[in-house]
């Protein structure tokens, strides 16, 4: 439990920050972090209404009361999913994002075929099988792109 601007700190140090809500799905993840019958710092705040990691979104959770306390600048989301703002300096739990880098995998393929594959329409037929296949084995969140060895030069 911290202040909201301890929480921020301590987010930035170990984590990217305190969370950012872009979409309702976000909204209903953070519900469910939150210890039962408890407030936590979610990363916006006021003056004007900005996220603490600078982004700005549009999305605001429908069901909050009005944020017009004169000096309540930081927002809580308490556990009937409602945002509020209240006094900074009260000590709570927070929920921190982190950015996760995902990791670059290359494949190599190696194919026998007559169809000339520097052909843009084989390309693009070959990566949407590909796609299409992963897609089934389960993976999700990935992206696929052709890239073309050059021909090693004959030595003669």
């Amino acid at each position: 439990m911290k202040t909201w601007g301890s929480a921020q700190s301590y987010c930035r140090t170990h984590y990217t920050d305190l969370v950012t809500i872009d979409s309702e799905e976000e909204n209903l993840e953070v519900k469910k972090i939150i210890p039962t019958n408890d407030n936590a710092w979610i990363g916006l705040y006021r003056v004007p209404w900005l996220w603490s990691d600078k982004t700005q979104n549009s999305f605001r959770n429908q069901g909050s009361v009005d944020f017009n306390s004169g000096n309540q600048h930081c927002v809580l989301q308490n556990p009937s999913h409602l945002w509020s703002d209240n006094n900074c300096y009260i000590k709570t739990f927070f929920i921190c994002h982190q950015v996760v880098r995902m990791a670059t995998t290359t494949v190599k393929i190696a194919t026998v075929t007559d169809a000339d594959l520097t052909d843009p329409a084989i390309n693009a037929q070959v990566l949407q099988q590909l796609g299409a296949l992963l897609t089934r084995q389960g993976w999700t969140d990935f992206q696929i792109r052709w890239k073309t060895e050059p021909k090693k030069k004959d030595k003669n």
